[in-house]
């Protein structure tokens, strides 16, 4: 359970799945959203990439929802908008006085 101040609501966002070329492969076009409340949601880094062929922005964040939420690598979070993509596996951590949750990192490109 995280403190009283994570107030902030995402939406996990999940795809469906197909078969292509005899492969279960992920369907955007088909997914299932499901929003999650009692969130903390905080900036983390950004990066400028300038290397001649494309200008792109990466813009991260670090996601603190409740221990026990429904969320996998590979689902993609709605946050204020906009779309982040989950790098790497969600992050368990256990903690004293009831305080354990979950740490997604978040990042989406732009540019």
């Amino acid at each position: 359970m995280l403190p009283s101040f994570a107030k902030q609501t995402i939406t996990r966002i999940r795809p469906g799945t197909k078969i292509e070329r005899g492969s279960t492969v992920p369907d955007w076009s088909n997914v299932n959203e499901q929003e999650i409340y009692g969130c903390s949601v905080q900036p983390a880094g950004t990066t400028l990439t300038q290397d001649g062929r494309i200008e792109g922005i990466m813009d991260g964040l670090t996601a603190y929802v409740p221990e026990g939420a429904d969320i996998n690598a590979g689902d993609r979070i709605m946050y204020d908008g906009n779309v982040y993509t989950i790098t790497g596996d969600p992050r368990i951590w256990v903690g004293a006085n009831r305080c354990s949750h979950v740490q997604l990192n978040l990042q989406r490109w732009r540019g």
